[in-house]
């Protein structure tokens, strides 16, 4: 009969480790410094840090960073929009995404098409805000501003049925609002 040696011990006491199997360590609020990682075969990565300063929504169970770039477009592309009319459309888009607990970080737009980078919750469907911002918008842009938005409707539609959604997680979020900020506003 041989005897297996036993392993050294892999991790030392560590008082912050969890007490009972399945209990975790809470996100901290504090900086996490990087770590570089080996993983199969022998390839090395480095585990980027994430400070206080970023901009994550923190919930009991969950981080999250979502953030839409949406883009409404009015019904057969009818140039409608005049800067009053945005500026409503932008409050009560605000209005609607507070409802959501989402945050309409950005918002500009031209006579024809609105463009929004709006941080949500994981708990928001994309679908789902979208329905909202567009129909309630829509509603209160009709009783606002009855000739204007009547005149351009086409079968008691404001908007287009489709819209574009983009994920924000590829484009660096200074650029996407840039690009949201430098469209061309009508006087």
């Amino acid at each position: 009969m041989r005897l297996v040696p036993q392993p050294d011990r892999v991790v030392e006491y560590d008082p912050r480790a969890p007490e009972r199997p399945g209990q975790g360590l809470a996100l901290g609020s504090g900086r996490v410094d990087p770590v570089t990682v080996t993983g199969e075969h022998g390839m090395q990565s480095t585990v980027r840090s994430v400070d206080a300063n970023t901009d994550y929504r923190r919930g009991r169970h969950v981080v999250s960073a979502l953030h839409v770039h949406l883009v409404f477009v009015t019904k057969y592309q009818r140039g409608v929009f005049d800067d009053d009319m945005l500026s409503f459309c932008e409050r009560v888009m605000r209005k609607v995404c507070g409802d959501f607990e989402a945050v309409l970080q950005e918002f500009n737009g031209e006579a024809d098409h609105v463009h929004l980078l709006v941080k949500y919750p994981p708990k928001v469907s994309v679908s789902a805000l979208v329905n909202s911002l567009k129909g309630a918008s829509a509603r209160r842009l009709r009783a606002e501003y009855t000739g204007k938005v009547n005149r351009a409707r086409v079968n008691g539609h404001f908007w287009s049925p489709s819209y574009f959604a983009a994920s924000c997680g590829s484009a660096p979020l200074p650029i996407i609002r840039q690009y949201i900020e430098q469209q061309r506003r009508p006087a």
